[in-house]
């Protein structure tokens, strides 16, 4: 049982919304990820058919899934309107379809109806720990901020993470017992990490993020994420890195980062035939990332397998022509194959 989430259109009058839609959809993602027994496709490869046409089956060849939710959401207001269909990708026949016109503090009641929809359309069963509605706030400006946040987290570029951090921040002023405020914080303080901020500077805040996070949601996946990439890559604590990842693959099991995370604290414990199995997973959900492709490609070489990184390299390679890293892999191959030229 698999499905993708595409993002769902913003049908508003105000384009200002398009932070509102995307989070819906990324809010869907992570609703559908903790459904035991489906496997969900991750966002970064959901929203590389954002504002594209797009053909249902070819959806599902390229996400390896075998259903796709698409929608739109219109939001005026105080009130919102989300429609949503389950598309089966194989006969391409709709699975199910509804639309929810709410009031906006019904919000996190929508996201559950809708989750509950489709688990029920593709015969699946929730085991007792998802009978339970969690509210993560009830400060409905907190949650759009929250949002808010994420919208410019995803943007992946330095101004786009500094104003994430802003929104976090005044999330956490509204709300201080927010739990994945503190995450989010966790998330751009580890992304801005080496490339535009001293690790010196920004893991230790990263750090601090995530065990705040923690001590107000004990099993957020997320928040374990970021302190594992902190203890792994910058204090080199690799056996706490491992305890802290593999229990965010056990609550999460759909979380890709989680995995390739783990996957890269592997190897330093002994273990790199279990890391290539857990960049394989972060690959499997979210199979248009060209920097999971990378990092398998570069665990086949640590293994011997110098046929199998080239082939993975070009992939990479077809994900992203300009990834030159996977060119480097592709050039140490051959010469562990002993073909220099």
């Amino acid at each position: 049982k698999s499905i993708a989430v595409l993002p769902l259109g913003n049908m508003s009058a105000d384009p200002e919304n398009e932070y509102f839609s995307d989070g819906m959809t990324e809010e869907i993602i992570g609703a559908l990820s903790k459904v035991p027994g489906l496997q969900v496709a991750s966002r970064t490869s959901c929203f590389a058919f954002k504002n594209k046409e797009v053909d249902i089956k070819q959806v599902g060849e390229k996400l390896g899934v075998g259903s796709v939710l698409t929608g739109s959401v219109r939001k005026i207001g105080n009130r919102i309107r989300i429609t949503a269909q389950l598309v089966n990708v194989e006969s391409g026949y709709h699975l199910w379809s509804e639309t929810y016109d709410r009031q906006l503090e019904d919000v996190f009641a929508i996201q559950d109806e809708l989750s509950r929809a489709i688990v029920d359309a593709l015969k699946l069963r929730l085991t007792s720990e998802n009978d339970q509605l969690v509210v993560p706030t009830k400060n409905l400006e907190a949650y759009n901020l929250y949002l808010k946040g994420r919208f410019f987290f995803n943007r992946f570029t330095e101004q786009g993470l500094r104003k994430s951090l802003d929104f976090f921040q005044h999330v956490l002023l509204q709300e201080p017992g927010y739990a994945r405020a503190y995450a989010g914080l966790a998330d751009c303080w580890c992304a801005l990490a080496d490339d535009w901020v001293a690790p010196d500077d920004a893991y230790p805040r990263a750090k601090s993020a995530a065990q705040r996070a923690l001590q107000h949601d004990p099993d957020l996946a997320e928040a374990m994420t970021s302190l594992g990439k902190v203890l792994c890559w910058y204090e080199w604590d690799f056996t706490g890195a491992e305890q802290q990842l593999r229990r965010a693959v056990s609550l999460n099991p759909n979380y890709a980062e989680a995995h390739w995370t783990f996957g890269s604290a592997l190897p330093a414990v002994g273990l790199l035939g279990e890391g290539v199995e857990e960049m394989r997973k972060a690959l499997t959900l979210d199979p248009l990332y060209p920097q999971y492709s990378r990092w398998l490609a570069r665990f086949l070489l640590y293994a011997g397998d110098y046929a199998g990184a080239i082939e993975q390299s070009h992939k990479t390679l077809e994900l992203n022509g300009e990834y030159f890293q996977a060119r480097l892999d592709i050039g140490s191959a051959f010469l562990a194959q002993g073909r220099p030229e």
